[in-house]
């Protein structure tokens, strides 16, 4: 029955992608706004079939942020759909390499110039900045997802560095985008989507973040991330307590734990 159930659910997503990449595939290399609309279109599509309600909220913040550094939390394998459906611009995403070998998509994501992250062969990432250079020279924002993977607990997990080095050293803010409720509909290693009737996603766009100025790269990279990471876990944890060193990352984790951290 599971199984049913997936082929019925995932398969309008794979009959929405034959419809929409195949403009991309096409129009894309002569037209890039050809496949930032298909993407989209294809990620909004796709949450309507599955009956996923998705509003933006202070959508006027992606607005006033032309070009940014995106990072946002990483609950599911939905979250590039309730994502997508949104952005209105012209980007790149930081995909595991993997997601380049799945037909129309990965397609799409090639001749797009997304970017891969070789999980297993770290040495093939050598080149990273110098991409994300480039696409920031064209004047598109990347996106992150900075946990590096989704989460298997529902809990905002560590950041990595890369994001943040890309905003210290392009001088972009970080414009964070909280997402919502995508765990609960679809947890890890599952095939459906959970039963629910109140299928109710979203996504949050935060304040941006600049990056400092002062201080050496790594100090810079570091504050920044434990800065971005500490406004999530507020945003997430409204009832933590203002303690000393808030925007520390470990500071924020044994507020979190309930332990008392003091003056």
């Amino acid at each position: 029955m599971k199984f049913l159930q997936a082929g019925s659910q995932w398969g309008r997503v794979v009959a929405s992608a034959a419809v929409h990449f195949p403009v991309s595939l096409t129009l894309g290399s002569v037209n890039r706004d050809a496949s930032q609309w298909a993407m989209r279109r294809w990620c909004k599509t796709s949450c309507q079939l599955l009956g996923i309600e998705n509003p933006l909220i202070h959508g006027e913040r992606l607005a006033a942020t032309p070009q940014a550094i995106i990072v946002a939390n990483h609950l599911s394998s939905l979250d590039i759909l309730v994502i997508g459906a949104h952005l209105r611009r012209d980007y790149r995403w930081l995909a595991k390499a993997s997601l380049f070998k799945v037909p129309l998509s990965g397609w799409h994501l090639s001749l797009a110039g997304h970017i891969p992250v070789h999980r297993e062969e770290r040495a093939r990432n050598a080149t990273i900045g110098e991409r994300i250079h480039a696409v920031v020279e064209q004047g598109a924002s990347v996106l992150f997802f900075p946990e590096g993977t989704r989460t298997r607990d529902g809990q905002l997990k560590p950041f990595y560095r890369g994001a943040f080095r890309a905003a210290v050293e392009e001088n972009l803010p970080v414009l964070p985008l909280l997402v919502t409720n995508t765990y609960d509909l679809l947890i890890p290693d599952a095939w459906t989507l959970v039963p629910k009737a109140d299928r109710k996603c979203a996504v949050e766009v935060l304040e941006p973040i600049h990056p400092p100025t002062e201080g050496d790269l790594d100090a810079r990279i570091d504050a920044l991330r434990a800065q971005v990471w500490g406004l999530y876990m507020r945003r997430l944890h409204p009832d933590l307590p203002i303690v000393p060193g808030a925007e520390d990352a470990e500071a924020l984790r044994a507020a979190a734990r309930g332990e008392g951290t003091g003056p």
